[in-house]
Formats: C-alpha cells, structure tokens, sequence
C-alpha cells in the first residue's frame, strides 16, 4: 500500500517538474495555466474564487493572489457574485484565451507522450479510478476520521 502510493506520488511530481519546464517555454507558469485552464473548462469560462482554490490546490490567499497577477496581465477579469457580496468570480479574458490557446499544443504533446500513451487501452479505466480517489480524498478534506490504527500488513 505504502509503496503504491509513493509511486503515484513519485509519478506526480517527475510529471508536474516536466510540465512546468514545458511550460516555461509558453511563458506561463504552472499555476497561470492551470487558472487559465481551469476557467476555459468552465460553465461561461468563469469560476469562484473559493472553488478555483480547491480546485487548484492553494489557500484562499494564493487564489487571490494568483488571480491578481493574471487580472494584471489582463488574463482575466473579476466579476462580483450576485448571491454573495464578499465572493468574486475569475472570468477568463480574451488575452487569456490566445494565451491558454498557445501553450495547450505543447502541453497536450507533453501528455500524451509522458502519460496517456502509457495507458494505452486502460486509459478509461484509470482515469475513473483517479476520479473516485479524489472524489474519495475530498469527503474528508481534513484527513480521515479517527478509525484507530492501520494494521501493519496493510503497509
């Protein structure tokens, strides 16, 4: 079990250190792209801030502080939220378009060849159990209740 996991952490991070070297030749870094990214696939390319920082994995401050940066390059546009007078959405800019647009042929090169062509006829299944481990992950976003100790077999 312990193994597994460092594998797929090890995996992870050769990935992400190879797609932010890619990247850099874009001119955008990592969390830029993955904002950019994130708003593209969203309903009306817009999203909250509080959901784009769960999504992406950073505090409440680093969304703020990353969508500031992209609002400055003119990447995106915030937008208050009609329901919530303190929430805000990150609308993605035109500017921010032709950039994600430019980056992406790369990037998907850089995929398919370090990790879809690994999959090969598996690839639905293991994208569906990804989507059930971090579906899993997110019930319990502080870690996992108190069930008392993991047997040492199961390491």
């Amino acid at each position: 079990m312990i193994t597994a996991y460092g594998l797929l952490r090890e995996a992870a991070a050769e990935l992400d250190h190879v797609m932010r070297h890619s990247l850099k030749r874009s001119g955008l870094q990592m969390a830029m792209f993955e904002l950019l990214l994130r708003l593209a696939r969203s309903h009306g390319e817009k999203q909250r801030l509080t959901s784009l920082a769960r999504e992406l994995t950073v505090t409440t401050g680093g969304i703020t502080r990353l969508v500031d940066r992209a609002e400055n390059l003119g990447l995106v546009r915030r937008e208050p939220c009609p329901d919530d007078a303190r929430g805000s959405f990150a609308v993605l800019t035109e500017e921010g378009k032709r950039r994600l647009r430019e980056a992406l042929p790369d990037h998907l090169l850089e995929i398919d060849s370090l990790w879809m062509s690994q999959l090969a006829d598996e690839r639905e299944v293991v994208l569906g159990k990804l989507r059930r481990v971090r579906d899993n992950a997110r019930r319990w976003p502080n870690g996992r209740p108190s069930l008392g100790p993991i047997a040492p077999e199961r390491i």
